[in-house]
């Protein structure tokens, strides 16, 4: 080997042997500057509403189902834009119910209930243990109250609205909001976390007494509006270590932070809630829901208001635990083996009316988000659940829109209460553990 050649290859390996030093620098400067995974606090589940797994598996969600007909297993397609949900956190907050169960003073309270709403409270009828009942003849009132827990339903015969409506015109929905809110404030019953936001429903009284979606005000007898609740999917506060990187990792995934606070000690900490809408049995329409129509002169109170939905139970403000959550394509394979409820399948634009069972071939599923569900019937915990919807095409060959409910908690993975370490704070310069 010449003296030319032995130069040219010690060149030529100094330069590989750079390269490979490079390459290799990058790599540990990849991984000495990425980002540090987030604290336990918000990755691992603590499954602490309960001390051992089996007293939560006993609340596992049980969701009713629409009945459907089908002469073959149903066809399931996924179309959503990114196939299914984006990266989601691998814990979702559980909340539990509070003041479950028979109220000691439920009659004195009822009577109370009764009274704001222009009952006269002495005219009471006790229906057994299980509630109370009132009927103003003059009015063409009922209400009828849950001994368990207050919830109430109050209603005024079809017969006394079409009358009345026949002689006046309904207010605009704008101003059946504003009736609706200041009915449940001046109640005393307006939580916090409830708002009108959603658009009120034109309602048209069928001759049976059913109720349908009018097309315009001139054709509806009530206007229907319907009060959402939001609760935190996950919240992190502001002077929690790397809590803006946290946050801005949950925003990447498609979720978007409400900003709140809470006082800790003397200080108020901003709270970023990455909040869902809780939904119900029939996603259409909530829990609470007052009727409003034109002014009955007749009456004192409520003199809009011709009934009130009102199904709702408190939720402690804190969560009691976080739980894993399950991958939504799990929850795709489970509803394509027909382990989903089927809450709603609208087969027309009416989203009022009582469903009828229908001969469905194949549901298109074209989005996939996660809220929480809330049911007819009281749960002892509030949990996430997927919501599939989409358009289900029928026997026919038209077309209808549906909603599928799957819970969205990984009941495999839930195990006894784990101690998580909770995430530090930062405070004047240092950091502090919470």
């Amino acid at each position: 080997m010449t003296l030319t050649e032995a130069a040219f290859l010690t060149k030529r390996f100094g330069v590989i042997a750079l390269g490979f030093l490079a390459v290799v620098t990058i790599i540990v400067l990849i991984i000495v500057i990425q980002d540090p995974p987030p604290p336990p606090e918000y990755v691992t589940p603590t499954c602490a509403c309960t001390d051992t797994k089996d007293e939560f598996l006993e609340n596992i969600l049980t969701i009713p189902s629409l009945e459907i007909v089908s002469e073959s297993a149903v066809e399931y397609d996924v179309q959503t834009i990114t196939g299914m949900l984006n990266d989601l956190p691998k814990i979702v907050n559980v909340y539990r119910y509070t003041d479950l169960g028979q109220l000691l003073d439920s009659r004195a309270q009822a009577k109370i209930l009764a009274k704001k709403m222009g009952f006269n409270p002495e005219r009471i009828v006790t229906r057994g243990t299980t509630g109370y009942t009132w009927y103003d003849e003059s009015t063409k009132r009922s209400l009828s109250v849950n001994a368990r827990d207050l919830n109430f339903t109050l209603n005024t015969t079809i017969e006394s609205i079409k009358s009345i409506r026949k002689e006046q015109d309904l207010p605009s929905k704008s101003e059946a909001k504003s009736i609706a809110i200041n009915t449940l404030r001046s109640l005393g019953i307006l939580n916090t976390q409830y708002s009108a936001d959603t658009e009120p429903f034109y309602i048209d009284i069928n001759p049976d007494g059913t109720y349908s979606q009018a097309d315009s005000a001139m054709n509806a007898e009530l206007i229907r509006v319907d009060f959402s609740r939001k609760i935190p999917l996950i919240s992190i506060r502001s002077d929690v270590k790397d809590a803006d990187r946290i946050v801005n990792s949950l925003i990447e995934r498609g979720l978007t932070p409400i900003t709140d606070s809470v006082v800790v000690g003397n200080e108020r900490i901003e709270v970023y809630n990455f909040s869902q809408f809780v939904t119900y049995q029939n996603p259409n329409k909530s829990n609470i829901s007052v009727y409003v129509g034109p002014e009955n002169k007749s009456v004192e109170i409520l003199k809009s208001v011709y009934q009130i939905d009102f199904k709702s139970w408190s939720i402690e403000p804190e969560k009691c635990g976080t739980y894993p959550l399950l991958d939504p394509s799990v929850a795709k394979d489970k509803i394509e083996s027909g382990e989903g409820s089927i809450v709603f399948l609208n087969y027309g634009k009416d989203q009022v009316q009582e469903y009828v069972p229908q001969q469905v071939k194949r549901f298109v599923i074209l989005s996939v988000t996660i809220t929480y569900y809330e049911g007819l019937l009281e749960q002892k915990y509030l949990q996430p659940v997927y919501l599939f919807t989409g358009e289900a095409e029928l026997k026919d060959g038209t077309k209808a829109t549906f909603h599928i409910y799957y819970p969205a908690i990984s009941y495999d993975s839930v195990t006894d209460k784990v101690e998580v370490e909770e995430a530090t704070v930062e405070k004047d310069g240092g950091i502090l553990s919470l």
